[in-house]
């Protein structure tokens, strides 16, 4: 993950593959600007993740697209990971 990245490419990894948005599977995303690609009938088609509510994963649970973002604040359901320390509490 870079400075200029919009979502978290290792949050969207975790998922199980492939993702869904409708009944079309998500071919790639775009981390820097946040555009993604459906295959539709073997023909791709661009959409932007903004405008997408939630996406189905392998084992057909729904994720926030909200989530994906790298930024906290657009979180909806995602836990914020803690961070090690290096410290015992």
């Amino acid at each position: 993950m870079t400075a200029r990245d919009l979502l978290d490419m290792d949050y969207i990894n975790s998922l199980p593959q492939p993702l869904w948005d409708g009944d079309w599977p998500v071919n790639d995303i775009e981390v820097q600007t946040g555009l993604y690609r459906i295959d539709v009938c073997g023909l791709l088609e661009v959409r932007r993740i903004d405008r997408c509510m939630t996406m189905r994963d392998a084992t057909g649970k729904k994720h926030y697209t909200g989530d994906f973002y790298c930024d906290p604040e657009q979180w909806e359901d995602r836990e914020p990971v803690a961070k090690a320390t290096g410290e015992a509490k």
